[in-house]
């Protein structure tokens, strides 16, 4: 079986050899067009569908709510998945053009190979649709079963306790879910070597996608094998290639940039030169991949699909002696592409310089040290001259305000008592220290009164409001003992919850009240938050402009 993968890892280098130009210039233009034309439509088109909807704006647990429950949310699941899909599988089915065409003693340029692709969108279309509500069927029990098992085994407490402790009913869950993994991986790769040939079959046998799909599962009977040894062979060289590519550059730069810091303007040219460079053999190695994988598929087909020979579904896109762009000239575009690029990084990097300082926030208090949300946290990080401190709160069952974050102290302190059934002198004898160090054995849980009296004049403080449902009269209560602290200008406000963001903004206009957002769906200045705290990997350069052109800060 290894040496025939190995006769077809040949025979598809000898056609990307071959039809290279070709290949590079379709991959190249495909990809301009869908991040200028159909990623953009796609993502205009998902918009539309939520336009008149309360669901415009979605964000973290909601977003499973939106996607699983609502009509709008499962049409646009299937939709947005199937359009996503369809953009690879046309680049894809450009690429198998010209390796098919290869085969067939024609030879098809970057234009016939994008009309051949855009001849055929739709009835791809068709087949990726076919194929995402097959794939959600088929993820839809074990989707249910990982549920099961979470509400079984991981609700008693609060899952940042079986995250944190691993207690036995953690390693069940994990065995079971493992169990799973490994039922959802074998269907899936039984079902990728079944369908394998589908994309060839509709292309170039004119079937439609139900039939593909059939047809598909026929032929590749006996090959199923091969198949999966095959595409396993193409992911690691494509991620060998990834992580070579991405080490070399790193490599590059550790070696040459530290023996530039004596000069600003070497810096800045290496730098922009540097981020060039790795853009292009991200790209590059990006075009070697997906142009293998297309290939791969292509040999694939002709090895064990019995096809008749593709020439009459490829004549009308064969190149008609359209003049080929030589090596010189493709050699000199790209060099003035690349200058053009240095000198647009320069220009940007220089244009967007900030002097403004980075704000530091102790999470919970300095809690890498100490326990978190405890005095001891809080005077820490104010002695390391944080400049925010952020911390959570809650009520306790007598309507006390405590700074604690999970629902219960299993974590902290082994007690399983919720917080909003518990009166708080029960809650503050439990010792919520020692789990981090024993010399920390006195700390307890302390009110928000305690807090800001440990950060008073050394430091603001961010206050997030915890919401699992059972607060009363949290936002107000909040307020006031803020007040009589004396740090309303040194205290702003959020919480994962709108309402409770837009209860605290109504109960007190003139405080800074953000949204604290994991992922989200739509544009989330629209939720009118005075700030947004983000994860991390949402804090892209648009979306920061995005939020400042609102007036919103970013954190």
């Amino acid at each position: 079986m290894w040496n025939a993968v190995r006769v077809l890892f040949t025979s598809a280098t000898s056609d990307l050899c071959r039809a290279w130009r070709s290949l590079v210039v379709t991959d190249l233009a495909y990809k301009l067009l869908a991040f200028a034309i159909l990623m953009p439509a796609t993502s205009l088109l998902l918009y539309a569908l939520r336009a008149g909807t309360s669901n415009r704006v979605v964000a973290d647990v909601d977003i499973a709510f939106f996607f699983l429950t609502t009509p709008v949310g499962i049409t646009t699941l299937i939709l947005g998945a199937s359009l996503i899909a369809a953009i690879a599988a046309i680049e894809s089915a450009c690429l198998m053009a010209i390796g098919f065409g290869a085969t067939a003693g024609l030879s098809l340029s970057g234009k016939g190979a994008l009309r051949f692709g855009a001849v055929h969108a739709f009835r791809v279309l068709r087949l990726t649709i076919r194929v995402v509500l097959w794939v959600l069927a088929g993820l839809a029990p074990f989707l249910l079963a990982g549920g099961l098992v979470y509400f079984t085994l991981l609700r008693e407490y609060d899952i940042n306790y079986y995250l944190a402790q691993h207690p036995p009913q953690f390693w069940a869950a994990a065995g079971i879910i493992g169990v799973l993994a490994i039922g959802l991986l074998w269907l899936s790769a039984r079902t990728l070597a079944r369908w394998a040939l589908a994309m060839p079959l509709l292309l170039f046998e004119n079937l439609n996608p139900r039939q593909a799909l059939g047809e598909s599962a026929r032929r590749s009977t006996g090959s199923r094998r091969l198949i999966l040894a095959t595409l396993l062979a193409w992911a690691a060289t494509a991620a060998l290639l990834v992580v070579a590519a991405a080490r070399s550059v790193d490599f590059v730069g550790r070696i040459v940039a530290p023996h530039l810091t004596g000069s600003l303007a070497l810096c800045l040219v290496f730098v922009a030169a540097w981020a060039l460079i790795g853009a292009v053999l991200a790209l590059a190695v990006g075009i070697f991949n997906f142009s293998l994988f297309s290939l791969l598929i292509s040999r694939l087909y002709l090895r064990i699909g019995r096809p008749e020979s593709p020439a009459p579904m490829l004549t009308p896109y064969a190149a008609k002696g359209q003049r080929r762009l030589s090596t010189r000239v493709m050699a000199g575009i790209a060099a003035v592409a690349a200058l053009a690029a240095l000198g647009i990084g320069l220009f940007a990097f220089l244009s967007n310089r900030d002097p403004r300082p980075t704000l530091v926030i102790a999470h919970r208090g300095s809690s890498a040290i100490a326990p978190e949300n405890t005095l001891a946290s809080f005077r820490l990080a104010a002695e390391q001259h944080t400049d925010f401190i952020e911390l959570d709160v809650q009520e306790s069952a007598d309507g006390q305000v405590l700074v604690v974050h999970d629902s219960d102290l299993m974590k902290v302190g082994g007690n399983p008592a919720k917080i909003w059934s518990a009166n708080a002198a029960t809650l503050r004898a439990v010792d919520i220290g020692s789990f981090k160090d024993p010399r920390y054995s006195a700390e307890r849980l302390p009110t928000l009164a305690e807090a800001l009296a440990v950060c008073k004049g050394r430091c603001r403080v961010i206050v997030e409001l915890k919401s699992y449902g059972h607060d009363q009269k949290l936002e107000q209560r909040v307020a006031t003992i803020v007040e009589q602290a004396g740090m309303a200008d040194a205290c702003i406000f959020m919480s994962l919850d709108l309402a409770m963001v837009r209860k605290m903004k109504a109960l007190r206009p003139s405080w800074r009240v953000g949204l604290l957002v994991a992922k989200a769906i739509g544009n989330l200045t629209e939720l009118k938050a005075d700030f947004l705290a983000v994860e991390a990997r949402m804090a892209s350069v648009e979306f920061v402009r995005r939020a400042h052109r609102a007036g919103q800060d970013v954190y």
